[in-house]
């Protein structure tokens, strides 16, 4: 069981070349939220078929594992902005990855979203990446186990901690909206 195959990664690199991109219209730019979307989606396909005892979780780490190997190759783009927003997009990516396998792991933090969030931003600060990307991954694990996510400030400042926290974003969005759709198929029923 492959849950997201690296066709649909280019497929949406393919997508990204066609899509005009014009700095005036939001909209045009629409195609890389929708991509991480995907991948969201398709994470939480595989924790649901762990949950249904579709898969066991130590295969379902396996895939994420095989999966990560896919962001780690190169894509062509014909416009450097398209580049640009790609390798912040797949930053996000990379953060519901991670976030997905801790909370398959079950490695999920007892701090607060603010504090993480501080701790973050305190640790790219002095350099310390790889600990700075934990941090919040752990946001986006505590998400996926039902937490929601505050309203939080994010700082001004130029930070990778922001692509990151993007990736946290979109696993809120797609949960709210899937709780939305469930709502309204319970109405209509």
């Amino acid at each position: 069981m492959t849950f997201y195959t690296e066709e649909r990664l280019r497929n949406w690199v393919n997508r990204i070349n066609e899509q005009e991109l014009d700095f005036e219209s939001a909209e045009s730019f629409d195609v890389f939220d929708k991509m991480i979307e995907d991948f969201v989606v398709a994470c939480m396909y595989l924790i649901r078929s762990v949950k249904d005892r579709e898969i066991s979780k130590k295969d379902a780490l396996a895939e994420l594992d095989e999966v990560s190997k896919i962001f780690d190759q190169r894509f062509s783009f014909n416009d450097q902005f398209k580049s640009d927003f790609f390798e912040f997009s797949r930053e996000s990516m990379r953060t519901v990855l991670a976030s997905s396998k801790l909370y398959l792991e079950g490695k999920i933090s007892k701090k607060d979203f603010k504090s993480l969030l501080d701790e973050a931003v305190k640790k790219e600060k002095e350099g310390d990446l790889d600990t700075a990307f934990e941090l919040i991954a752990k946001m986006g694990a505590k998400v996926l186990a039902g937490e929601k996510l505050p309203e939080l400030d994010a700082p001004d400042d130029e930070l990778v901690v922001l692509n990151w926290l993007d990736g946290v974003d979109a696993i809120n969005t797609v949960l709210l909206l899937s709780e939305i759709d469930a709502s309204e198929i319970e109405e209509e029923e």
